[in-house]
């Protein structure tokens, strides 16, 4: 997603030049059982210390699939009534699920349609995605959300358009009242960053048909949720593993104040063109759909796209935990922006929590006073932008 530009300019249609600078998404299977709980526990423990060697050897911090040659990349599992202990056992870091009653009680489920927004918001700007051609034959542009409403079904397979934007909800505060945080997002280590540096929290996605995303690893490699309020999505997920299968673009920046590498395929997962990217054929992956009210959860690692078969409403987030603390603070550090050396020798005795204190407290001033300067400036064009224009 792109950073907006002249938000009061009187052209309906703008332009966006850069990416914003924070980055950031009921059938149940049977009970588990006390035995497979206790799997998952050794396999949490085996994962976390392969992942930990991993970034210890400065290496991709990647599993291979033949890790996960006990689950079936038939479908993705959906539950209910899931524990906290339970998906971090079974989940959490490792394998994505969607979690069916985790919406019940959002507002949002039955408030937000388009009368509700236009009513609302009808002039005031989103940044959307404008495709012509192949997925990456794209503009970034902002426009007042009454034209994207006027154009929303008018897509086809290779015209299409896609609001991307992480502005939109944390700069309305009324909005977030709509949405709760899920008990298993509650445990979030963004916090304890310097909040200039925190990533935007609740990105609105909202697709035409066709619509679609990237095939990527978000930034930082925290685990990403996709919350879907209308129409519905298909995904596909990629175990990791796979980097040299999906032509991954190389030396690539997120941008942030503080950086990170960015990890995009080539490679349209839903349109792949098999001459130019033959090894994508050897790719393995989950495919599924995902309904209205379900939440998906996605571990750090996996590359995934998601695809709008029909008109889509969604908010899609992040969180940085104790169970993917290794991978995402490997991230921040290969980024460049904190010095190895600046970090305690003690670090790997702390604690999860302590660990993030201590990055945290080694973060340079000066990437903390260029994340305040980029918030202030945005914060500044957003006044702007609600100003009555003469």
């Amino acid at each position: 997603m792109k950073k907006k530009k002249n938000l009061r300019s009187r052209s309906p249609v703008i332009k966006l030049q850069q990416e914003t600078p924070h980055g950031h998404k009921s059938e149940c299977i049977p009970k588990i059982t006390v035995i497979l709980a206790v799997v998952g526990v050794v396999l949490s423990v085996v994962l976390y210390y392969v992942y930990a060697c991993a970034a210890e050897k400065g290496t991709d911090t990647q599993l291979s699939v033949s890790s996960f040659d006990n689950r079936s990349l038939d479908t993705v599992d959906r539950r209910s009534g899931l524990s906290l202990q339970e998906f971090r056992n079974l989940y959490d870091a490792k394998w994505p699920v969607l979690i069916t009653d985790a919406m019940n009680d959002w507002p949002a489920m039955r408030k937000w349609d388009w009368p509700f927004f236009l009513d609302r918001y009808a002039g005031e700007r989103v940044a959307m995605k404008a495709v012509n051609g192949k997925l990456n034959d794209y503009e970034m542009l902002s426009v007042p959300l009454n034209i994207f409403s006027q154009h929303v079904h008018e897509a086809s397979p290779n015209t299409w358009t896609y609001i991307n934007d992480e502005l939109f909800i944390p700069f309305r505060s009324e909005l977030f009242l709509d949405i709760k945080r899920p008990v298993y997002m509650e445990e979030d280590f963004f916090k304890l960053l310097p909040k200039e540096l925190q990533p935007w929290d609740s990105m609105l996605l909202w697709g035409t048909r066709y619509s679609r995303s990237s095939l990527h690893i978000d930034p930082y490699n925290w685990t990403g949720t996709n919350a879907v309020l209308k129409g519905k999505k298909r995904w596909k997920l990629f175990p990791p593993g796979q980097d040299h299968l999906l032509y991954v673009r190389r030396n690539q920046r997120c941008g942030f104040p503080l950086d990170c590498f960015k990890y995009n395929s080539e490679v349209d997962a839903f349109d792949p063109d098999l001459e130019q990217h033959p090894l994508f054929a050897k790719a393995k992956y989950i495919e599924f759909e995902q309904l209205p009210g379900e939440l998906l959860l996605i571990p750090t690692g996996w590359f995934h796209q998601a695809y709008n078969p029909e008109e889509c409403l969604a908010i899609s987030s992040q969180f940085f935990n104790s169970q993917n603390v290794k991978m995402v603070t490997e991230e921040i550090l290969k980024g460049g922006e904190v010095q190895r050396s600046k970090i305690s020798k003690d670090f790997d005795n702390y604690t999860p929590r302590e660990q993030v204190a201590a990055l945290a407290k080694a973060i340079p001033k000066s990437v903390v006073k260029k994340g305040k300067e980029v918030t202030e400036n945005i914060a500044k064009q957003f006044r702007q932008s609600q100003q009555p224009r003469l």
